[in-house]
């Protein structure tokens, strides 16, 4: 007997951010000398007699502040390069990390300022170098500014406001490793690449005419107002002229592999029924073959320019067909792959004949999704070769973020492959894989190892990419997954085999079922997860994400009869969102004999130009008892946003996700024991948003939460927990999946009236 999954609709409270004015300070163990001013000022000096050496093409200066650790906006230099009437955040065009082994990256953030800021700059570091002189015998310490013993004269040098100023300054210097001029270059020669440039005054149109480039020599074309694509000649002139100019390089090729078939083969064919009410999956891959026995299920558009020949007959069509084919009719063609979700319609958008420029590939995506509204999930099997880069999101994956910031879909995508015949180190994935707000799947043998041609995250040194894995077929044949191709049934193997099975269970969660994008998700992802992630799956968590998603569609939504899983859908709209009433069953002494885990999904806005600083608004979650001083002991142990605790950005990043737009937390006890219940307080659900530039929330954001309850002594107390969440007014609705099936048909029969 298994428990149903619970739909519970509760009721928020909404808070604003609490006065957290404070003074900042030095780090613990953090110090500014004489020594650190003097080696600042030689760095911007050096910068000016850079810039002054060569031909000026800018107005101002771009200026790379290299950090000495991961650093948060609030932490980032206040003081320093800060140009008149504005804050320096405001100058920021573009973050990236150093080059150093994976968690011991620090950030580097470029600014673009004007000559009078440096100048100023010059002077201030010349008035705190005599400040620690004159009164720190040459060096800063925390000590030096404790609020309850002061040390601070009352001075007031030159170019200072204020005494926190003075303070600003010192902390400032406190962070920075060093200043330099911007320098992202690329040993990889490529046909072509594009290359992203920092914003300025200047348009990258009127750069390049600055630069005298003669566009019928040197080939280019535009994406947007700060990326081009260009060969590889151009770009070496671009690197010779303006290197500092260059915020990114990345290849603009996407390809699928297509394998040889042998024509002599019959078609291959057989019954299936005519499509009636079933959803339709959106699919963008290369060519399908409309002779293949469910053509009837599949609407098919050859989406190729005027210049896009689609060819002859010796044109291949299977990589687009064999897609397809797993959503229509996956489970037929693989039993041992039934997930119970039935068969699917595709609309399938043929955009290329083998490969295709990213850019071209990104302009069919928005077109095609802005025309088909009524599909929900996309699936794109497509990838690059080449591995992402560590600092900027691939301008296909920016693409499809922003597309699913915007529009009320989700891509799936397939993690590419490593396709090498001599392997050294593993690659990471490769573009549009990604794509933080898609679900990335990887793919696993059926013994749940990783295959063969794993690829690994993670992104941008940080989010968990892939986020799931599924089976998706091996080099050998007993591994393989069958699908049908233009010719006959075929032995597949790859990433692009492993997707359409989780379109499907996303489309059935979707368009079936009734849950939101971002419960669907995480439905996903928490299943995948399980109990397990923390304690075995997070050491390979690179290669499989969260885990490898149930076969049934029935293990997503049902559970174990000794747990309690419930989904909850609201609306960040403010700093923090909350309710502190959840009522969690009690045992006999009062206390909560649960385990517990919570998974939440959303989709923000996010920008490229930020480079590693890309996900526009942070969700922190927690979930747990509602302590004595009203508070939640939060099972992830989350103190970042509570007042009077200090948690740096690397460990806010690295113990609780902050920036990333899914969150996994769980709870596992060693020894299985009762909670204590805090004078018969309930638990409780918290979710605090941040805006990464903008000072207070802008916009609503959509969450979904999946939590799941175990009880430690096997007792099922769901009705329990029913009932008290009715008790106070909440609408409980149990996920029957008989029911909700019949309802979903229903609900599509046509009514013909008389």
């Amino acid at each position: 007997m298994m428990n149903n999954l619970l739909e519970v609709k509760v009721k928020y409270d909404h808070g604003k951010r609490p006065d957290s004015s404070f003074f900042v300070n030095l780090k613990k163990d953090g110090e500014t000398s004489v020594q650190k001013i003097q080696q600042l000022q030689r760095n911007l000096r050096a910068i000016v007699r850079h810039y002054d050496s060569q031909p000026k093409y800018l107005k101002g200066y771009l200026i790379d502040v290299n950090y000495n650790d991961i650093i948060a906006k609030s932490k980032r230099i206040s003081e320093l390069l800060k140009p008149r009437g504005k804050q320096t955040n405001d100058v920021v065009v573009g973050a990236r990390f150093s080059d150093a082994p994976e968690g011991e990256e620090n950030h580097i953030i470029t600014y673009y300022v004007d000559e009078t800021t440096i100048n100023e700059t010059l002077e201030k570091l010349e008035g705190i170098k005599r400040f620690l002189v004159e009164q720190l015998d040459g060096k800063a310490i925390p000590e030096n500014f404790n609020e309850t013993k002061d040390k601070r004269p009352d001075l007031d040098y030159e170019k200072y406001s204020s005494k926190n100023a003075i303070r600003n300054m010192i902390v400032d210097c406190s962070v920075v490793e060093s200043i330099s001029v911007p320098n992202i270059t690329t040993d990889v020669q490529k046909e072509s690449f594009l290359l992203t440039f920092f914003q300025t005054e200047y348009s990258l149109s009127e750069m390049l005419e600055e630069l005298k480039i003669d566009r019928y020599r040197y080939p280019y074309a535009f994406y947007g107002r700060d990326t081009i694509s260009v060969g590889w000649d151009l770009y070496q002139i671009l690197q010779e002229k303006v290197p500092y100019m260059i915020s990114m390089i990345s290849p603009d090729l996407s390809q699928v592999t297509l394998e040889t078939i042998d024509e002599s083969k019959q078609k291959y064919i057989a019954d299936i029924p005519k499509p009636s009410n079933e959803p339709t999956i959106g699919v963008i891959d290369n060519l399908f073959d409309e002779e293949v026995y469910f053509s009837e299920w599949v609407e098919n558009v050859d989406y190729l320019d005027e210049f896009e020949p689609i060819g002859g007959k010796d044109v291949s069509r299977d990589h687009g067909t064999e897609v397809t084919s797993i959503i229509v009719d996956g489970p037929r063609l693989n039993p041992w792959l039934d997930d119970g979700c039935g068969r699917f319609k595709v609309r399938h958008f043929g955009v290329c004949v083998d490969r295709i420029s990213v850019p071209r590939l990104v302009n069919k995506i928005r077109q095609i999704v802005n025309d088909n509204p009524d599909i929900h999930v996309w699936n794109l099997s497509l990838g690059t070769d080449d591995e992402v880069s560590k600092n900027f999101i691939s301008y296909d994956g920016a693409a499809l973020d922003e597309l699913q910031a915007n529009k009320n879909i989700i891509f799936v995508v397939s993690g590419t492959n490593d396709n090498r015949s001599m392997k050294e180190g593993m690659l990471r994935v490769g573009s549009p894989a990604d794509s933080l707000n898609a679900i990335v799947v990887n793919s696993v043998k059926r013994n749940g190892t990783p295959a063969s041609y794993t690829r690994k995250g993670t992104v941008l040194s940080f989010f968990n990419k892939p986020d799931i894995s599924y089976y998706g077929g091996d080099y050998e044949v007993s591994e393989r997954i069958r699908a049908c191709s233009s010719v006959d049934i075929e032995e597949v193997y790859g990433t692009s085999f492993a997707a359409p099975w989780i379109s499907r269970k996303l489309s059935f969660l979707i368009d079936v079922m009734g849950f939101s994008r971002e419960v669907a998700k995480a439905l996903i992802i928490d299943s995948a997860a399980g109990w397990e992630f923390k304690t075995s799956t997070y050491r390979i968590r690179n290669r499989i994400g969260y885990g490898i998603v149930p076969i049934k569609i029935s293990d997503i939504l049902e559970s174990d009869n000794r747990e309690i899983r419930f989904v909850l859908y609201g609306t960040a709209s403010s700093y923090i969102t909350s309710n502190y009433a959840i009522p969690v069953p009690r045992d006999n002494d009062n206390k909560y004999p649960f385990i517990a885990r919570a998974t939440m999904c959303y989709f923000p806005q996010c920008s490229r130009v930020q480079g590693v600083d890309y996900t526009s608004r942070e969700l922190s979650l927690r979930f747990g008892r509602v302590n004595a001083q009203g508070g939640i002991d939060d099972i992830n142990e989350n103190v970042q946003d509570e007042v009077g605790h200090a948690v740096d950005e690397r460990q806010s990043r690295k113990d609780f996700r902050k920036w990333e737009n899914t969150k996994f937390i769980s709870k596992i006890l060693k020894k299985n024991r009762a909670l204590y219940s805090y004078d018969e307080r309930l638990w409780g659900i918290s979710i605090v948003s941040k805006e990464r530039l903008a000072t207070s929330i802008t916009s609503d954001l959509n969450f979904g939460v999946v939590v799941t309850l175990r009880e430690i002594n096997g007792v099922n107390r769901i009705q329990d927990f029913v009932m008290a969440c009715r008790l106070r007014g909440w609408i409980v609705n149990e996920i029957n999946l008989e029911n909700r099936l019949m309802l979903y048909h229903k609900n599509q029969e046509e009514i013909t009236f008389d």
